[in-house]
């Protein structure tokens, strides 16, 4: 550790006075300071702090210091701190590309430590301080209303429960986009929240996410939530860890005050853009042999991009540069706005090498509602190298026949909800209850949840639920009744009627389903406004590709069909089974003009 003296500072937690962007106390124009988790190599040093360089700048006399160092530094003496030869601010200028992202990327401690174990890139300090640090210091979500309480966010729901404005409803906190807020829902009693929710940790989407919000509950009725919204904690439950099953079961219990931690994405368009990582390739020249890479600009912005490289060439045979590349620095030219024309002009000006700066576009597994995958917040999603439940995706519900012995004016004694145009949308047909006294509940083939598929050959899928009730009263007048069915691996306690969670969905065949078609228009800056996980490569298996968010205000959520944990099938003419994550990903950016999709959508968990 490097910075002994912002360890022992970091232990003041509450002080108004920190700084926002490292979380330490130090002088308002002072260098920021950070607690660093492994040995920094010196070549990043400041020659004047003695700590990793910060936003640093570049002597003409071939020295680097921090910004806010060598400032402070010619503000008393106009020489360099090394050299002792004259020198202004004017002849400063920031260092390259390269250098900066190499001290972006250094592991610092989380200052909170007290609260906070987090380890993470020093470029992403400041956003965990802001919106995801258990220990960041946050203020009552009711002091609009006169609460003074200021502290640790960890601390904020015990605070809460004693909170002498709790009960008053006035001055209700907003849900912000970008930012994790905690909300208080009154409930009345035997109110049902109104929700649907999809996803959980042991499912590709890890995270459990807001599908659908019904007006008759009471989510709908605090009017703040929307569909979307991905749920964090439940009056103090922790939801970034829980399976479907168990975040349902918290979300379930029943709160006078339901409080509830949540994050929205914030719009498409000013979301960043995917993170980047920086390459320094150098490739020798050989005579009679062509470098063989190929340039282009964009019409999306200013820049230099390796188009393609000539097979059989020095750039290809390399292999280290790759289409798609954007050409950052070219021997130590900077071209990050250049054109074709200057990148290739300091190319063929090169007598025996080309060292290149690269900056390649990472493939994250979405780009996230939070943060990376790769991160380990309290509110990101698993890394690769976390323990995971097993999937309950990886099931798929067997088919099988059941013949059952009837008088011909017996009726079946099952009650059935689901089919198409249903008020949960396209689904099957499912029972959701069986009177023990009828045909059915006698035999004892037969259980709650499970799918009606054909009686007596024929079927029942892709009916409404109104034809499906027709059909089987039709068909029952015999003596004998055949019944294909899926036996459903999920069942229920007591004599209620089945309610089908989504993953009782998701285990369905493929033939259960029904597909719709939804056609998009990216938005002027590109977008669609939804984010995919899943794929052939998935964490949890050979899986699918999900739809994980749908932001508000983009193409998606206008056209309003395109759902939380949707499955998609085709992307124009480009099918997407047995599909890795990257080349999806792809798929959907390059397609121009008019996107057309192939959905299965199925309802989420109403809790």
């Amino acid at each position: 550790m490097y910075t002994g003296l912002a360890l022992t500072l970091s232990r003041v937690r509450l002080d108004a006075g920190m700084c926002a962007t490292c979380g330490q106390l130090h002088e308002a124009h002072g260098t920021h300071l950070y607690d660093y988790h492994q040995q920094v190599d010196e070549d990043l040093m400041c020659h004047i702090c003695l700590q990793p360089l910060v936003s640093p700048l570049d002597t003409v006399c071939g020295h680097t210091f921090c910004s806010r160092c060598i400032h402070n530094y010619l503000a008393l003496q106009h020489q360099c701190p090394v050299d002792r030869k004259p020198l202004a601010i004017t002849d400063c200028q920031p260092s390259s590309i390269l250098v900066r992202r190499l001290l972006d990327k250094l592991l610092v401690v989380c200052p909170n430590v007290d609260y906070c174990e987090e380890v993470l890139t020093r470029c992403e300090l400041e956003a965990h301080l802001l919106h995801r640090c258990r220990g960041a210091v946050t203020r009552c979500i009711k002091s609009s209303l006169g609460c003074s309480f200021q502290g640790p966010r960890s601390a904020l729901q015990s605070h809460l429960w004693e909170c002498p404005y709790r009960d008053q409803n006035a001055g209700k906190n907003p849900v912000m986009e970008g930012e994790v807020s905690t909300i208080e829902i009154q409930r009345r009693e035997g109110e049902s929240l109104g929700i649907s929710v999809v996803g959980g940790c042991d499912t590709p989407l890890v995270c459990t996410v807001i599908q659908e919000v019904f007006p008759e509950g009471a989510v709908s009725h605090d009017n703040r939530l929307i569909a979307g919204d991905q749920i964090l904690e439940v009056n103090g439950e922790d939801l970034t860890q829980a399976t479907h099953q168990q975040a349902v079961a918290i979300l379930a219990q029943f709160f006078p005050v339901c409080r509830l931690t949540v994050y929205r994405e914030r719009a498409e368009e000013t979301r960043p853009i995917e993170k980047e990582e920086i390459l320094k390739i150098t490739l020798c020249k050989h005579k009679g042999k062509q470098l063989g890479i190929k340039l282009v600009g964009k019409r999306s912005g200013p820049g230099v991009y390796i188009l393609t490289l000539i097979p059989g060439s020095l750039a290809a045979c390399d292999g280290r540069l790759k289409m798609d590349d954007r050409v950052l620095e070219i021997n130590g030219q900077d071209v990050l706005y250049g054109t074709q024309e200057q990148a290739a002009a300091i190319i063929t000006s090169s007598p025996a090498r080309v060292q290149f700066v690269i900056a390649r576009r990472s493939r994250p597994q979405t780009p996230d509602i939070i943060r990376s995958a790769a991160e380990h917040s309290k509110y990101a999603m698993f890394s690769d190298d976390h323990e995971k439940p097993v999937s309950p995706l990886c099931h798929v519900c067997k088919e099988k026949i059941v013949t059952i012995n009837k008088s011909p004016s017996e009726t079946l004694g099952v009650s059935i909800a689901g089919g198409v145009g249903s008020h949960r949308g396209d689904t099957p047909v499912y029972i959701t209850n069986i009177n023990p006294a009828g045909c059915v509940g006698r035999t004892n083939v037969l259980k709650r949840g499970d799918v009606l598929l054909s009686i007596n050959g024929s079927s029942l899928l892709n009916l409404s639920h109104a034809e499906s009730v027709r059909l089987i009263r039709q068909r029952s007048d015999v003596k004998v009744l055949t019944l294909r069915v899926i036996d459903s691996r999920e069942i229920t306690q007591g004599n209620h009627n089945f309610t089908p969670s989504w993953i009782y969905w998701l285990q369905m065949p493929q033939t259960c389903s029904l597909v719709k078609v939804i056609t998009l228009l990216r938005s002027p800056t590109g977008s669609l406004g939804f984010s995919i996980v899943g794929g052939a490569d998935c964490s949890h298996g050979n899986l699918p590709v999900f739809v994980k968010s749908v932001v508000p205000d983009t193409p998606a959520a206008k056209d309003g069909r395109l759902k939380c944990g949707d499955i998609l099938l085709t992307v124009n003419e480009h099918h997407l089974s047995s599909t890795s994550h990257a080349a999806a990903v792809e798929i959907l950016k390059q397609i121009d003009g008019a996107v057309t999709l192939s959905v299965i959508s199925w309802p989420g968990t109403v809790v």
